[in-house]
């Protein structure tokens, strides 16, 4: 049986690595220049997904490769950023911490491939697809800055499934990362029933209140900030006289906090909630 299942196995892995795609006339661009490959090619894998040549990475992006070859990992280094990606993994490793992808890289011809959208966002670069000519455009980041502005977007669910009321990223979060460490507090000057909650834990804690105007440290990998559940959105004795509706008018202050230097700089954002059914259904 266990050789059965060592055969079965190995056919798997096997297949992995043929089943590409035949394409070879996929293009990639770097600041408008396109990228020359003189050996293996980039492609398109099973999952539509382009794989190029790590070599790519080093040569093109500026980074750093070493290869771990018991383990078949790349180490990939680029300023203050590590990333450590083991081939065949549906995930990397962002400076230790895990950042799952929706495809893989693989071995073929003696070569290592990477997904190279998953590999350049790590690295901070924009990359694009142009359909119509099969070209993949990458574009640097820009030069890191001391204090980035902050690129805000409340977002809203599209469905009763999500259960999310609203929730506020910053989208540009990477240039908070790359340029040092910085930490983010929301206030809502309205509604203010916003800033405060209250949440059963159980019959042991029972109902706790909490405050949601807390300082948060930006992530490699998680922007959202700030995140309101429809049932728990305020605390008990507020929710009997304030109800969300959809084009209420939101009001918050935003404070960014460089922990080095302790400079704190406020910004006012002006939302209209917009909810796609009415919240007293689902309370």
């Amino acid at each position: 049986m266990k050789k059965t299942v060592s055969i079965l196995l190995m056919v798997v892995i096997m297949t992995m690595c043929v089943n590409v795609s035949a394409q070879t006339d996929v293009k990639v661009t770097l600041d408008g220049n396109e990228v020359y490959f003189p050996d293996a090619k980039p492609f398109i894998d099973e999952r539509d997904r382009v794989l190029v040549p790590i070599r790519f990475v080093s040569e093109a992006l500026g980074a750093l490769v070493d290869w771990e070859n018991e383990s078949r990992t790349a180490v990939i280094k680029q300023g203050n950023d590590e990333i450590r990606y083991t081939v065949y993994q549906p995930m990397a490793y962002l400076n230790g911490e895990m950042m799952v992808m929706d495809t893989y890289g693989i071995l073929k011809d003696e070569r290592t491939l990477v997904p190279i959208r998953f590999i350049s966002e790590l690295l901070g670069c924009t990359v694009n697809w142009d359909e119509k000519t099969s070209t993949v455009v990458i574009t640097s980041p820009a030069d890191t800055v001391e204090f980035p502005e902050p690129a805000i977007s409340v977002n809203y669910p599209e469905s009763i499934s999500d259960k999310r009321l609203l929730w506020i990223d910053v989208d540009n979060y990477r240039d908070f990362v790359r340029s040092g460490d910085y930490e983010f507090k929301i206030e809502f000057i309205n509604p203010v029933q916003f800033n405060t909650y209250e949440q059963d834990e159980g019959a042991i804690n029972g109902w706790q209140k909490y405050s949601r105007c807390n300082f948060v440290s930006a992530s490699n990998s998680y922007k959202t900030i700030y995140s309101i559940t429809r049932a728990f959105y305020t605390t008990r004795d507020e929710m009997k006289n304030y109800t969300p509706k959809d084009g209420d008018e939101i009001i918050f202050r935003l404070t960014v906090r460089d922990k080095a230097t302790k400079e704190t700089r406020e910004y006012i954002f002006t939302e209209s909630l917009k909810l796609p059914y009415d919240i007293e259904k689902y309370l």
